[in-house]
């Protein structure tokens, strides 16, 4: 595992720091506030970053966090340079502040306003969400200014693609090299569906579509309580193997007749309108070329990415006060080498699906 540690010490870095730099909307990202995996140890600080102390609790507990990415294949001879990587984390974080300010990137009111009541909104209601803030010790005042962070993370991330360019060879190229197994649509039951929060909401639409009202009208009718729906024109393909389950009624419904209000995850409801069997095809390029553009691109974005980890991390202001919980600089040498590796190989963990521009 440690062997497994070291050759992938990019791969974990860039983790760490979408982990770390962009799970706000999340609930405030791997720190959390009070207690936590350091409890009960003697505390000392094990670092400095910029002049500031780094505690071996909050190290700790960082490091608990990144090991349960890794799940039961964690041994104790890997967590040193687990420990490593959150301190390289911790330094790029610092230096992601930095260079925030030089650029002098804000977070507009507005948008932290919106992204707020988009939090609020993923809860089945108001109280449930403030219920959930009281839980967490957390005030609205702490939630916002972690929004406005990760707001200002995302934009400097975005600016790193401004001279990124996408060539139309390129694009074609991808697709010939990939279409039989990124681009290859399985059969399946082309379908529209709706999910909704609340059950009277369901029957109404369902109601109101099975007396010939349309579908988009409809869903746009009872927005408020929609938790996602495919537009009329652009069903999704519901394959197979999705077929299972709760959407198997789907199967059974008669051509292009909306089914009645059926059960999914909780707390959601669906209907959904067959609207006929797909045969398994590789899709064409002219309704892919988009994704693989933005596949491609992707790529090229995580790769400067990647770059400009690296230039924080070297130029980052770190001093090691117990080096005796960290990897010794034998242990280390693979891993710093690998660092500076190119970035072709790493994935984000919160990238989107191939299908939808996200192709490795």
């Amino acid at each position: 595992m440690l062997r497994t540690l070291r050759n992938h010490t990019k791969v974990i870095m860039i983790i760490v720091i979408l982990f770390f730099v962009a799970s706000c909307f999340a609930g405030y990202g791997l720190y959390v506030r009070g207690g936590g995996e350091g409890e009960g140890m003697r505390d000392y600080p094990v670092a400095e970053i910029d002049g500031r102390e780094v505690m071996r609790s909050a190290l700790e507990q960082g490091a608990a966090r990144l090991s349960e990415q890794y799940g039961a294949n964690i041994t104790s001879a890997d967590i040193p340079m687990i420990r490593k990587a959150v301190i390289d984390n911790m330094a790029v974080d610092a230096e992601l502040e930095k260079e925030i300010k030089t650029r002098k990137i804000e977070a507009p009111e507005a948008e932290i306003d919106e992204a707020y009541k988009r939090m609020m909104d993923s809860y089945p209601t108001r109280e449930e969400f403030f219920a959930y803030m009281q839980r967490s010790g957390v005030t609205e005042k702490q939630m916002k200014d972690d929004i406005a962070r990760q707001i200002r993370m995302q934009k400097l991330m975005e600016s790193l693609g401004e001279n990124v360019k996408v060539e139309d060879k390129e694009v074609t190229a991808f697709y010939d090299a990939t279409k039989d197994f990124l681009y290859k649509q399985p059969a399946g039951i082309k379908a529209n569906i709706a999910t909704f929060r609340k059950q009277e909401s369901a029957e109404a639409a369902r109601k109101a579509i099975a007396a010939g009202a349309k579908w988009d009208d409809e869903i746009e009718k009872y927005r408020a309580d929609v938790e996602m729906a495919t537009p009329y024109d652009h069903p999704v393909i519901l394959t197979d193997q999705m077929l299972q389950n709760e959407l198997a009624a789907v199967k059974e419904l008669p051509l292009n007749k909306v089914s009645p209000v059926e059960k999914a995850n909780d707390p959601f409801v669906f209907i959904a309108i067959n609207r006929g069997r797909e045969a398994g095809r590789v899709l064409p390029f002219n309704e892919v070329s988009g994704d693989v553009r933005a596949a491609i691109r992707n790529q090229k974005m995580q790769a400067e990415q990647q770059k400009f980890f690296e230039e924080l991390l070297a130029r980052a202001d770190v001093k090691i006060l117990d080096p005796e919980i960290f990897p010794s600089e034998q242990a280390a040498a693979p891993a710093s080498a690998d660092v500076t590796a190119p970035a072709a190989e790493t994935q984000p963990a919160d990238q989107a699906e191939p299908a939808s521009g996200d192709a490795q």
